[in-house]
């Protein structure tokens, strides 16, 4: 990655204002926007976004099923950040797939530093220092004077959040998809959303059910016009969303 690039990019998700000492519900990533989305430069260690197959270079191009594309840094940075423990749907660009993951936002805090021997905070754990926008490595010297730290409140809470096996399963998963029919299997009764996202992070058809079964449910549609391609299918059921990647040829 072009170290000039790199170094620059400070347009990330802690804020336009990237070092103003703030507290927010993330997931915990650095990025850049781009014209088909937001690119992620750095991943912070130890935050949510760690548990999942996202990574440096990939492209985030919609949140929760809407497309960020042509956003301002702004409405990017509101779309990302939210409630605390809720969890948010993000869908990216990965060496040419679009890919779905379901991501818990933790508490986490910004603070601005006048040195490296200022990372250290009563009560809160640090997780990372960024010197412009960039993860300095343990052991490592800033080189600027625009240094943050990046905490957690709640360690116990973070580990907590991220365990797979303390975290809430998905009660829908898509059984299966074709251009007529998306078959959804619920754990127990309840309404369930099915959203169907483009390359581009577009949701091209949403559904609704408000009395879905424990079991198969069945959604009859009409995909035909629909163009072949690569497409994001997820359900949402009682608080939690899973999802399936198809190609439709």
């Amino acid at each position: 990655m072009n170290k000039f690039i790199k170094l620059t990019a400070i347009a990330s998700f802690f804020a336009t204002s990237t070092f103003a000492d703030e507290s927010f519900g993330g997931v915990g990533l650095v990025y850049k926007l781009t014209k088909p989305g937001a690119e992620v430069q750095e991943i912070i260690p130890n935050t949510p976004i760690v548990e999942t197959k996202i990574k440096a270079g990939d492209v985030i191009v919609a949140v929760d099923g809407v497309s960020i594309q042509g956003k301002t840094s702004r409405e990017v940075k509101n779309a990302l950040r939210g409630l605390e423990n809720k969890p948010v749907v993000l869908t990216y660009l990965s060496e040419g797939d679009t890919l779905v993951e379901t991501v818990r936002r933790v508490k986490l805090t910004v603070k601005q530093l006048n040195g490296i021997a200022d990372a250290e905070q009563p009560e809160k754990k640090l997780l990372a220092v960024l010197d412009e926008g960039r993860v300095v490595e343990n052991g490592g010297t800033p080189v600027s004077d625009k240094i943050a730290g990046i905490y957690v409140d709640d360690i116990r809470k973070l580990v907590a959040t991220n365990s797979p096996n303390q975290a809430k399963e998905g009660t829908a998963k898509i059984a299966s998809f074709n251009r007529s029919v998306i078959r959804v299997k619920l754990e127990a009764d309840g309404a369930f959303v099915v959203s169907v996202v483009d390359s581009n992070g577009d949701v091209v058809r949403s559904f609704t059910e408000n009395h879905g079964r424990a079991g198969i449910n069945s959604i009859y549609w009409d995909g035909s016009l629909i163009p072949d391609g690569r497409y994001a299918i997820s359900v949402e059921h009682d608080g939690t969303v899973s999802g399936i990647n198809v190609l439709l040829k």
